[in-house]
């Protein structure tokens, strides 16, 4: 795992199409809401965005700075390159960095809930 940043870029084994599944399992299983599955992706490659999220959280996070809400819901792409498949996610977290989110505790647990769904989907 390598992070630029705020950024979080990860190198995969799996598939992009099978990693995009095992994120929206784990995402129910967490009881996210999986609001779309964007494919960027054409004839010589697959590049997948997940955007996902929960109502409260969301909701929590706009209480500190309604502006936020241009960020939500929260996102991971995936896609395949010449290198391989890679997973991608800018931290929660690094939204304090933009708006007025200095006392959002939620965004560190999402930072960590972030890492755990892609450790996992990439294993």
């Amino acid at each position: 795992m390598a992070a630029d940043g705020d950024l979080v870029k990860i190198e995969a084994k799996a598939s992009t199409n099978e990693i995009v599944e095992s994120l929206k399992k784990q995402l129910a299983e967490q009881r996210f809401k999986v609001f779309s599955v964007y494919d960027h992706g054409d004839a010589n490659s697959v590049k997948k965005v997940i955007a996902f999220g929960k109502s409260n959280q969301n909701a929590r996070i706009m209480w500190h700075d309604p502006a936020a809400g241009l960020e939500l819901p929260l996102k991971i792409a995936v896609f395949q390159d010449d290198v391989g498949t890679r997973v991608i996610y800018r931290k929660p977290s690094s939204l304090r960095s933009t708006y007025s989110l200095e006392d959002c505790r939620l965004l560190d647990d999402l930072d960590q809930i972030f890492a755990q769904l892609v450790q996992q989907a990439v294993q």
